[in-house]
């Protein structure tokens, strides 16, 4: 049946040529027209699978809460003892007054109003049953005592230490009795406003302890996972920064201004894949192209074995502009590797055509010859590598699905240059420019490669078989030592100007890298109790010394259920009599009382009992960033918190043992934990699954189309055997090199089977045409085209480990050695078995003529 439908296919190639050109003509203008629909997706959470959920914890992080999507702008002064403090200021005052009036910053500050201090104060201070921990209960009620506020009243304005005190009358008015200094004394509340040195300078502002950095902390619009977005930002600021240093006193002061953080990173990362698609595309296309002129012996001929690649990688890109209409930044290296892949099929039509047009005959009917024999090897073996990419499209990640998907598309598409446009060109070429003549050699030197290793071959034929077996056994041995690593992150260059900034953030700000977090979600109280349960469990840790600091919406919020608890505690204190005492001592030191009139009221409402603060009131009293980064009502009337904790040990991978995590959920309920290491280990158990399941799919495909196009198990397993012993020594050598395996390199497995098993179904098809055949000379003649075919695949892929980027470069060591190996497997392991399998048939044939 496939014969006759490829014998069809030939004749209208062959009667109709100009039609078949004139049709691939218009439908590349019309898919090339369509290209620049072609979007580049940069939103990782939907690169990555919006269904899974620590993606969508990493979006509703990013654009609920803003966890991570600040940007700061370090505004830092030159080495010295002079004071630059002034021009530092109005660097960051006219950066972030620009940001404001952009349109691109939800917010820009680079410190915090006189206000925003004193509400803070005012928070602590007026709401003090709800922040009086166990701790402090005996502190506060000694402070409300009658005869203590007299004191009190006297000695606040020069006791309480604090960052507010410098504020003086204004900070007086908001807390006479000093009750902030105990409540939020621990810095819990407010630490991440606590860390600068507000009292030197001017204006609260940002200012390192050394006095020589001041840090402007931006949010932007949109999430940082967003590469295009952030690639926006990061030319806005610098442009702006540019202009700002080019002013004469900012300039003349030697005042730098340096971004950091989340956007710096993604912009770099970006550039970082850019690159890397860039350099293993231009390696790829640069050594298939410098081959091709190597082997092809005329110029028509080199144009025509590239033409399934360029048009290939065309349509390819022009079909994706219509569906899925996107690409990401991994799926974009099917340009890399479809270069690699483009002529190994055309190859052997190019190397068939001539050898049966030598047999006798018109040149037509050796290409109609061709299409029976070769063509049919064709469809199969494209079918056998779409079975692999087809599988990798099949999987929940979105950025391999993509990439297989692609990948698959671009097979078919090679495959209908291969079996369509290149025939209809050569028959156009003969008719009306120049008659081709018969020619037995396609290739300049790789017949004689193939013919030297198959005569050896044919001397060795047991000692081939023996080396083979002893690699593979090896091989077998050594696999269950080999153990999966490495990582998905996109680690940029450790010289990136993100790395620097962000080792400058760290030295003079102590803001660190991406914390780990508890993401809980329900109604407000039952989010802020298991918050307080969560942050419970963590702090025994923090005290162990395995966490270095925990961030809690608790600390600025407390359950009502707790401020109960601890209102409970002052039960005993007359807050009436402290109100009235508290006016007696104003009077008595001779102070205006209408001032402090809203204090004492506060006072006397405490006295009576008050509702517990929520989001809602507490909300006023707190700077943007400081609890809506942590706790936040969201669009569907729900509410979301995190709970941020960084590791003693930067390098720790899981500080929080999961046992521990799953028995908190038991406890205290669910929550996602998230961080780019837990979304990293997530990620290489998806890419497994995936890839095993692709690999599953792609070996069941593989055997049905062997078995159903050679119906002999006997068969079946001499065209697999190459596949089999490809993938086990190729990770049998490379455990021997002491190599590293990464998750990608599972990956890689169903490419060599889709890839691999082209070797066997072209060399055992051509020996079973016709009976008697010598597997020797069919080897020989066939054998250029398997060499040609297989080192530009091994090309393509070997073009990715050019890359830096550590997933890629894996996926094209493992694919490239494995596809080299089924080179070997097929084109000297096969006729070596075959060899021996037919001397063992003469020996027992002539053992039974002897016995008769």
């Amino acid at each position: 049946m496939m014969v006759r439908f490829m014998r069809g296919l030939g004749r209208l190639v062959i009667n109709h040529p100009g039609l078949v050109a004139g049709l691939a003509l218009i439908l590349t203008l019309f898919l090339y027209a369509n290209i620049h629909n072609l979007r580049t997706e940069t939103e990782l959470t939907d690169m990555f699978g919006s269904h899974d959920p620590q993606w969508q914890a990493a979006s509703q992080i990013g654009k609920e809460l803003g966890y991570g999507n600040q940007l700061f702008v370090v505004v830092q002064a030159p080495e010295g003892e002079a004071d630059s403090s002034e021009a530092m200021e109005a660097a960051a005052d006219r950066l972030t007054a620009e940001m404001s009036a952009s349109g691109l910053f939800k917010e820009a500050r680079c410190g915090l109003r006189e206000e925003e201090l004193l509400n803070l104060v005012r928070l602590f201070s007026w709401h003090f049953p709800s922040y009086a921990l166990p701790g402090q209960s005996e502190a506060l009620a000694q402070r409300l005592e009658p005869k203590q506020i007299h004191q009190n009243v006297r000695r606040a304005a020069t006791e309480l230490v604090t960052p507010f005190s410098t504020m003086g009358a204004d900070y007086f008015v908001a807390d006479p009795l000093g009750l902030a200094s105990v409540t939020a004394g621990n810095g819990e509340g407010f630490s991440q406003f606590s860390s600068f040195d507000l009292s030197w300078g001017s204006g609260n502002r940002f200012f390192s302890r050394d006095h020589k950095a001041l840090l402007i902390i931006a949010e932007p619009r949109e999430s940082a996972v967003d590469y295009k977005f952030a690639e926006q930002i990061m030319q806005w600021t610098r442009a702006h920064i540019q202009s700002i240093e080019a002013d004469p006193e900012i300039r003349n002061a030697g005042v730098r201004a340096i971004p950091a953080g989340a956007y710096v990173y993604a912009e770099q990362d970006h550039k970082f894949i850019e690159r890397n698609i860039r350099r293993v595309s231009l390696v790829s296309i640069a050594g298939s192209l410098l081959l091709c002129l190597l082997v092809y012996p005329n110029l028509p001929l080199l144009l025509l074995s590239l033409l399934p690649t360029s048009l290939g990688i065309l349509w390819t890109t022009g079909i994706a502009s219509f569906y899925p209409g996107e690409v990401n930044l991994i799926s974009l290296s099917f340009i890399a590797i479809l270069a690699g892949l483009g002529d190994d099929q055309v190859v052997h039509f190019f190397n068939r055509s001539p050898q049966e047009w030598a047999k006798g005959g018109s040149f037509n009917e050796a290409m109609l010859r061709t299409f029976e024999t070769t063509g049919v090897s064709i469809v199969l073996c494209i079918l056998t590598a779409a079975s692999a990419t087809a599988a990798l499209a099949a999987s929940s990640f979105k950025a391999l699905a993509e990439f297989g998907f692609i990948l698959t598309v671009g097979m078919f598409m090679m495959m209908i240059h291969t079996l369509l446009t290149v025939p209809a060109l050569m028959q156009l070429w003969n008719r009306h420019i120049r008659p081709f003549a018969p020619q037995g050699i396609t290739f300049r030197f790789l017949p004689a490669v193939a013919r030297g290793s198959l005569n050896f071959v044919g001397r060795h034929a047991r000692w081939v078989v023996a080396v083979a077996a002893g690699l593979f056994l090896l091989s077998v041995v050594l696999l269950p030592t080999i153990k999966m690593g490495g990582s998905f992150a996109v680690m940029g260059d450790a010289d990136s100007p993100a790395v620097a900034a962000q080792n400058l953030l760290s030295a003079k700000f102590g803001i660190e890298g991406s914390p780990t977090l508890l993401l809980i979600a329900g109604d407000e109280q039952q989010v802020l109790r298991r918050a307080e349960d969560l942050t419970a469990g963590l702090e025994s840790y923090r005290q162990s010394g395995a966490l270095k600091s925990v961030f809690s919406p608790t600390q600025l919020l407390p359950s009502a259920e707790a401020q109960r608890q601890r209102s409970a505690s002052l039960a005993a204190v007359d807050m009436n009599a402290s109100a009235r005492a508290l006016e007696e001592a104003l009077r008595e030191n001779g102070l205006r009382t209408e001032p402090f009139l809203p204090y004492i009221e506060q006072l006397r409402k405490l006295g009576e009992g008050t509702a517990p603060i929520t989001l809602e009131s507490a909300a006023p009293y707190l700077p943007s960033g400081l609890l809506d980064n942590s706790l936040r009502k969201t669009g569907d009337g729900s509410y979301v918190a995190a709970i941020a904790f960084y590791a003693a040990d930067a390098n720790a991978h899981q500080v929080i043992p999961q046992a521990v995590l799953d028995s908190w959920r038991r406890q205290y309920g669910p929550f996602v934990e998230f961080s780019f290491d837990k979304i990293n280990r997530d990620l290489q158990s998806q890419v497994l699954r995936d890839s095993r399941r692709a690999l599953l799919w792609t070996a069941a495909a593989i055997v049905l189309i062997v078995y159903l196009t050679f119906r002999s198990w006997r068969i079946t397993l001499l065209v697999l055997m190459p596949i089999v012993f490809a993938i086990v020594v190729t990770f049998g050598l490379l455990r021997m090199m002491n190599h590293s395996f990464s998750f990608m390199s599972v990956t890689a497995i169903p490419l060599i089977i889709g890839i691999g098993i082209d070797n066997g179904i072209h060399l055992v098809r051509r020996y079973l045409e016709r009976t008697p055949n010598s597997i020797l000379d069919v080897a020989k003649a066939s054998g250029a085209a398997l060499i040609q075919s297989n080192l530009t695949t091994i090309i393509g892929f070997g073009a990715l480990l050019a890359a830096t980027f550590p997933p890629l470069a894996e996926l094209g060591l493992v694919t490239s050695l494995g596809v080299a190996l089924t080179l070997a497997g097929g084109l000297w392991l096969i006729p070596a078995v075959i060899l021996i399998g037919g001397e063992r048939r003469e020996s027992q044939v002539a053992s039974r003529v002897v016995a008769r």
